[in-house]
Parts: structure tokens; C-alpha cells; sequence
């Protein structure tokens, strides 16, 4: 088929289509996502393919044509090992102008579950490069996300929808301070030494907690995110002493595909902490924590849908700038497909 015949799709899972546990269930692993990145050499229907996987949506991103979303669907459930039935029930397909402006609004936070969060710009980004690097991308791809990077550029210039830096960490930092209220005697465990939990440990030190530890399998990662934030380094077979004498609060924000806490754990912890309650926010997908704990008396379990929502509020005040960062992307996405569909 030649170029003209070729759509431009964007193919989703999403936190607007799917809860948590269904997002977590086919968030991929890496060799799942070599898998993915590999369908274009021996699926003579799809073209080019850009994967962008987050805590919040699993999108592909391509040009192909024909029945693109059969075709997709039956090839995603089985690299990620899941049902034809639910993949397709909570999943959506764009095409064209649609697929661009979607593409728009995700690359400039408009589309994210924390709206205005900054995280998702750089995680397109990465995506993108990826693909770039595995030979995925070609001219309509390329256009497609370049013009995102754009957009993004023009929407943060001219509209206020990520003052104040919005992002899962700052969301997060912000609630512990409306439950703690005065963070200076909260003593805080970060378990993760990735670019979230980096940025949760600045956050929470910018809302006044002085006790800070951190904790991470890889300790030298550790340390040097303690030192640069004045916390202290905790190994992570100490976990349970910490949890048991001194910690109010634990933020989780690590890649492990098993649980770091489960509830016969936190159970034993709980009974001789006698009636200190335990405050867990889980910021990881897969998660960190089993969600199971939350039924345990004293222990207070948060996840990204519960901080979407507690973030949710301070949206009204924002909704003229959504506006007027979408009216930005319905123009410009129209421009940029006319253009693609000449390359």
C-alpha cells in the first residue's frame, strides 16, 4: 500500500477508559515492549509504531491500515497476555486529525488524570526517541510528535495550566501537608530513587518535613538522592524497623513488579506500632503496595486514582486555560495533518 493509504492512529488504554487494577494488568514489561516495537517488521499492516507507557494510559501511536484495531487488539493480547474481550471494551481507537489532537493535548498534560502535570512532556519525549532508536518512526510519525513538542511549547507560553509546576509529586506533597498539617515533626520514607521519588522528596522538603529517609534496592542510588535532599539512607532490608519505630509516612514510587508491602506485613508492623496510624501512598503502576492493607485499622492507603481525584478540585480554577490550550490544539492539529497527509 503506499503512503496515502497509510492512517495515522493512536490506539489507547487510558485512565478516561479503565480503572487502576485494568491499567496494571497490562502495563507491559520491557520484553513485552520489545515485543510491541517488533510488529512492524512482520505485520505488513502496520507501518510505523511509537508505544508511550505511563502510569496513567498504554497508547500506540502509528500509521497502518485496514482493519487496524482487530488487527491490534489480537496482537497486543498476546504479547501482554490478556483477553480479547476486556482489551477492546476499555481501549479506544483515533484516527487522523483526532489521533493528532489527542496526541497534542497528552504531550501538554491536557489529557493527564493530574491535568497540567509536567511529567507526560518528557515521558512523550522518551518514548518517541525510543522508538526513534528501534527504526519505528518514519515521516508521518515524525511530523506527528515533533509539531506535539511544538504545541506543548506554545500552550505552556500562553496559558497558565502548569503553574506552579503540577506534578504527582508536588499533588502528593501537597496532600500529606492538608492531613499532617504541620509536616516539621512527620518523619517521611521514600522508597524509590527514580525521577518521581526525586521529585516527592523536593516537594516534601519544600512543605517543611525535616525527617526524611530514603530507601531503594540499588543503596548507592539511594544515598546519593539522600545526600543531595539532606535525608538519610536507609537499606531496604530495614524497611519493616523503620515502618515499626519512627516513619509517619511512606511514599512508594519504585519500578518492581511485586509488592514491597503486603498486608500480613503491614499487619504484624500495625500491632506494634500499638495505635500510631500509618499513612501509605502508593505512586508506582505496577503497584507498589497491596491494596488489600487498606482494610487494616490505622492504615491509610492512597493510590494515583485517589490523588487524580483529590487534584480534581483544584481544577476549576484552571478550566478557562484547558479551553484555551484545546481550541490552540484543534487549529494546529488541523494544519499538521493537512501537511502530513502530503508527506
Amino acid at each position: 500500500m503506499d503512503n496515502q493509504a497509510q492512517a495515522l492512529f493512536c490506539w489507547g488504554v487510558s485512565h478516561h477508559t479503565a480503572p487502576l487494577d485494568f491499567r496494571e494488568s497490562i502495563a507491559p514489561t520491557p520484553p513485552q515492549l520489545e515485543q510491541i516495537y517488533a510488529l512492524p517488521h512482520h505485520c505488513d499492516w502496520l507501518h510505523e509504531l511509537t508505544v508511550l507507557s505511563t502510569c496513567n494510559r498504554l497508547e500506540v501511536y502509528g500509521t497502518g491500515y485496514g482493519e487496524i484495531e482487530k488487527s491490534l487488539t489480537v496482537e497486543l493480547c498476546k504479547i501482554l497476555q490478556t483477553d480479547v474481550d476486556p482489551l477492546r471494551e476499555k481501549s479506544a481507537l483515533k484516527f487522523g486529525k483526532e489521533a493528532l489532537s489527542h496526541l497534542f493535548a497528552v504531550t501538554a498534560g491536557l489529557d493527564s488524570q493530574i491535568v497540567g502535570e509536567v511529567e507526560i512532556t518528557g515521558q512523550v519525549k522518551q518514548a518517541f526517541l525510543q522508538a526513534g532508536k528501534l527504526g519505528t518512526v518514519g515521516r508521518k510519525l515524525n511530523q506527528a510528535f515533533q509539531r506535539s513538542f511544538q504545541t506543548t511549547i506554545w500552550i505552556l507560553s500562553h496559558t497558565r495550566i502548569g503553574i506552579g509546576q503540577i506534578s504527582v509529586a508536588t499533588v502528593a506533597g501537597d496532600f500529606v501537608r492538608k492531613i499532617y498539617g504541620n509536616l516539621g515533626k512527620s518523619t517521611v520514607l521514600v522508597i524509590g530513587a527514580g525521577d518521581i521519588a526525586e521529585k516527592t522528596m523536593a516537594a516534601l522538603r519544600s512543605r517543611g518535613v525535616r525527617n526524611l529517609i530514603l530507601s531503594n534496592r540499588t543503596f548507592a542510588n539511594a544515598r546519593a538522592l539522600a545526600e543531595a535532599n539532606q535525608g538519610i539512607v536507609a537499606p531496604f532490608d530495614s524497611l519493616n524497623c523503620h515502618l515499626i519505630t519512627q516513619v509517619d509516612i511512606v511514599v512508594c514510587s519504585t519500578s518492581s513488579r511485586a509488592f514491597i508491602f503486603d498486608q500480613s506485613q503491614i499487619q504484624q508492623i500495625m500491632k506494634r506500632r500499638t495505635i500510631r496510624p500509618l499513612c501509605l501512598i502508593d505512586l508506582a503502576l505496577p503497584r507498589n503496595i497491596d491494596p488489600t492493607i487498606a482494610i487494616l485499622p490505622n492504615v491509610f492507603l492512597y493510590n494515583l486514582d485517589d490523588l487524580a481525584k483529590i487534584a480534581q478540585s483544584n481544577l476549576e480554577a484552571r478550566k478557562s486555560e484547558v479551553v484555551k490550550g484545546m481550541d490552540f490544539i484543534d487549529k494546529k492539529s488541523l494544519q499538521v495533518m493537512q501537511n502530513i497527509n502530503r508527506t
